[in-house]
């Protein structure tokens, strides 16, 4: 069964259904078997399938966080989001887990998309007292910040990302930082931020938005 995750991470679905399949020939009833082949057949489009194998999990096994976990993800990304966030929180309410932080960040992206920023901030600050660390988290909040005018906050949710470990640059997160700077008026932070994009990922599509000028700063 490790080997279908294994392969299912790296894309190699053909693969991955062979030794999910085979996991579930030799234990039919394995929860966490039924959450992989969940996880294949939302990365083929059988939603319904998917679906079908999501709930078999949760009720072969009511402790299965990780299923919890992956079909609220599932639900917000099908646009159930309130069903989503409730599903999601199975696994953020117990601290069993080891990925509680993570399932309050896809809590708060899936509220975002609702949207409703203000549940939203309230996933990401739970992540934040779990791991303040979480990359995911403090880029979520630096957005929100951002969005609101508040750039110092922003830059300091930044700030904290970058201390969080090496390796974290993103055309996503460069490209906030550069406009969080511009609009504070730092043109030397803005121009270093723009020249890692720039140099870093040439091609993606954040390049292009350099060019286009950061919004008003609007009141706190």
């Amino acid at each position: 069964m490790q080997l279908g995750a294994h392969y299912l991470v790296r894309g190699q679905l053909d693969i991955a259904k062979q030794h999910i399949d085979r996991a579930l020939e030799i234990d039919p009833d394995s929860s966490a078997a039924m959450d992989r082949a969940a996880l294949l057949y939302w990365r083929l489009r059988d939603y319904k399938l998917s679906e079908d194998y999501f709930r078999r999990a949760i009720k072969t096994d009511a402790r299965n966080f990780a299923a919890y976990h992956n079909y609220g993800a599932f639900l917000c990304d099908r646009g159930r989001y309130d069903e989503g966030v409730l599903t999601l929180e199975k696994a953020a309410n117990n601290l069993l887990y080891p990925y509680v932080a993570d399932a309050n960040v896809n809590a708060g992206v899936c509220m975002l998309r609702k949207p409703s920023v203000s549940l939203a901030e309230k996933y990401f600050r739970e992540a934040l007292r779990l791991n303040p660390g979480h990359t995911g988290a403090l880029q979520q909040m630096a957005l929100i910040s951002y969005r609101r005018g508040q750039m110092l906050t922003a830059r300091a949710f930044i700030q904290r990302y970058f201390k969080s470990g090496a390796h974290l640059d993103t055309p996503e997160i460069l490209l906030l930082a550069y406009r969080v700077e511009t609009a504070l008026r730092d043109n030397n932070a803005a121009a270093s931020y723009a020249l890692r994009l720039r140099s870093k990922f040439p091609d993606a599509d954040e390049v292009q938005q350099l060019r286009v000028k950061s919004p008003a700063k609007r009141r706190k």
